[in-house]
């Protein structure tokens, strides 16, 4: 049988091109990679769902080929999708139990975009519970515990954590996530992928079930730069001041030469390992020609989650919430209020995969403010937000950089929620913060890999641009991971550490 597994997408097109494979077989591979080591073997259970017609849509497409119609790079080629993103004849629970029946009419448009590309969508992957890991990263009510493919004791980080350790562990050529405050970056840092949170309302968001649309946006995780480039053309709305194209064109290993990038003194990793792999990946931008410039943040850079972000995510949720969920075509709740009452039996039924505590007691906080925030506080609130953007792109202008560079996290990834490794360096504060500013500023942001740490874990290095200004960031990024060498695979084939229960889903139906 073809083996895809360290292939990226460019070497999958060149292969289904030349007849050496066909997406036939790549779907087959795919799959049998998955029932190998998603729930037994290495039991990543990074997947929620498998759809029933992936193997129609690759005979589809391998007649189409067959035929001279080969729609772009994409054709043809096997992704996965994180459970919050509509597909068609599946559920889309966001990792919760209680969403099991809830049943979109439609795609998402980003998938629709992505299919028309050529794409196959091979299923669905698990997620922290609605988007939120409060301290369970990677784990949610329906599926369990989704595990790090480079070390089953360290989480795969949160909340596209399916999505991240789907891609690593060979169960798809890429994936697509969903970023809020670090959702794509962070578990593309930790699984040693390249992953973007894109410009905000660069990606259409319709058919994803939302957290905070002041704040959501779609991003592709990926094994290459190229990859990430090859996914967003087919992704993304109309780019303002260019074209889609230029995603390709900008990749170029000297793109960092002359380039004036900020190095984040805010975010300078926290642990030693963080802190030796971002020292020696400054120095390798300063041997590509890069001319760095220490910068600071505005403020509240380090605060920004619990003084600005949180607040208005939290008044925003239930009423996008029930926004979204009343077009269910299943028996699901329909309302934030109805999965409380629903969460709080569930857990009580089934305690061994109960909702987050943390997580209901979050939604329970978010109910109470969008009940108690005003209009007028609302207004004040964005105001604040966009004050922050002004206040970080004239920072930008005034140091005349290019970009920021900064560690993705913290942090190597840290331990399973259920399990302590006393390996593990405990450190005092959030090694997600630097992840925010991003997030609250609505800039592009991409994370890549730029080392290992000793516990076996990638170490990802983040680069942060202008609006709109995804071509040059790729290009940086490109540049900077052609120097860094060949990515190291996961290695599966011991069962070593065992994930939780959950079963992939066929069609719907539990296997």
């Amino acid at each position: 049988m073809y083996d895809p597994l360290s292939q990226d997408i460019s070497e999958l097109g060149a292969d289904l091109a030349s007849g050496a494979t066909t997406s036939l077989q790549l779907v087959e591979a795919y799959l049998a990679r998955i029932a190998a080591h998603d729930k037994k073997g290495a039991a990543i259970n990074a997947m929620t769902w498998l759809c029933d017609d992936a193997a129609a849509q690759a005979r589809q497409l391998d007649q189409e080929r067959a035929n001279g119609l080969v729609r772009g790079p994409l054709h043809g080629v096997p992704i996965v999708v994180k459970d919050n993103i509509d597909l068609a004849g599946l559920p889309t629970t966001a990792g919760s139990a209680l969403l099991r029946e809830h049943r979109p009419a439609r795609d998402a448009s980003v998938v629709r975009r992505l299919r028309q590309a050529g794409a196959i969508v091979l299923g669905k992957t698990n997620m922290s519970e609605f988007a939120c890991s409060n301290g369970r990263y990677g784990y949610g009510s329906l599926a369990g515990l989704t595990l790090n493919p480079y070390n089953r004791a360290r989480n795969a980080a949160g909340s596209s954590s399916g999505s991240g350790a789907a891609v690593a562990a060979g169960f798809a050529a890429a994936a697509l996530g969903t970023d809020t405050f670090g959702s794509v970056r962070a578990p593309a840092c930790v699984a040693g992928l390249a992953g973007l949170r894109p410009t905000l309302g660069l990606i259409p968001v319709d058919g994803i079930l939302p957290l905070s649309l002041s704040f959501d946006t779609v991003g592709p995780l990926a094994r290459r730069v190229r990859d990430v480039a090859l996914l967003l053309r087919s992704m993304a709305c109309a780019v303002p001041g260019g074209e889609r194209g230029e995603y390709l064109d900008a990749l170029d290993a000297g793109a960092l030469r002359g380039q004036r990038i900020g190095v984040v003194a805010d975010f300078p990793g926290e642990d030693e390992e963080v802190q030796a792999i971002v020292g020696q990946s400054l120095d390798r931008l300063r041997d590509l020609g890069a001319v760095l410039v220490d910068l600071r943040v505005p403020a509240p850079a380090t605060a920004l989650h619990p003084i600005l972000l949180a607040p208005l995510a939290d008044a925003e949720w239930p009423g996008q919430l029930d926004e979204y969920l009343k077009k269910s075509l299943g028996a699901a709740p329909l309302t934030m209020a109805q999965l409380v009452d629903a969460a709080t039996a569930w857990s009580a039924a089934c305690p061994t995969h109960d909702v987050n505590p943390r997580t209901l007691a979050g939604m329970r906080r978010a109910l109470e403010a969008a009940r108690q925030q005003t209009a007028v506080e609302r207004a004040r609130a964005q105001a604040t937000l966009a004050g922050f953007r002004a206040a970080l792109m004239q920072r930008m202008r005034q140091e005349d950089v290019t970009a920021l560079v900064f560690p993705t996290l913290s942090c190597p990834a840290s331990p399973r929620y259920d399990q302590p490794d006393p390996s593990y360096v405990e450190h005092p504060g959030n090694p997600y913060a630097a992840l925010y500013v991003a997030s609250a500023a609505g800039l592009p942001e991409i994370s890549v890999p730029a080392g290992r740490a000793r516990a076996g874990v990638p170490v990802g290095l983040s680069f942060m641009g202008a609006p709109h200004d995804e071509a040059r960031l790729l290009g940086l990024a490109y540049a900077f991971e052609q120097s860094v060498g060949a990515r190291l695979e996961p290695v599966l084939e011991d069962a070593g550490a065992s994930g939780a229960a959950g079963g992939v889903r066929t069609g719907g139906l539990q296997v």
